[in-house]
């Protein structure tokens, strides 16, 4: 089974229609495309796997595959990411 990042790295990977082969996680997404329709395009996907509807702020705040990680984590445990940060 897939790990989660390994999931958020293949719903990035199909929306940007790249492999992200070689990208580390903690590397603005920013760097390699990801584009504000991108991020819009990754909500549906990536609120199944967090279980909650994500917001766009959050996932344009921190646009890193880590940073996704931990806000899916927290949205599956039914904690909330604080505003600004």
């Amino acid at each position: 089974m897939c790990t989660l990042i390994e999931q958020i790295r293949r719903e990035v990977a199909r929306v940007l229609d790249d492999t992200l082969d070689g990208h580390e996680p903690d590397r603005n997404m920013i760097e390699i495309g990801l584009h504000s329709l991108a991020i819009m395009q990754l909500i549906g996907p990536l609120s199944a796997l967090a279980g909650t509807p994500l917001d766009y702020a959050d996932l344009a705040r921190q646009p890193t595959l880590t940073a996704w990680q931990g806000l899916i984590d927290r949205a599956r445990s039914g904690r909330t990411m604080p505003r600004g940060t």
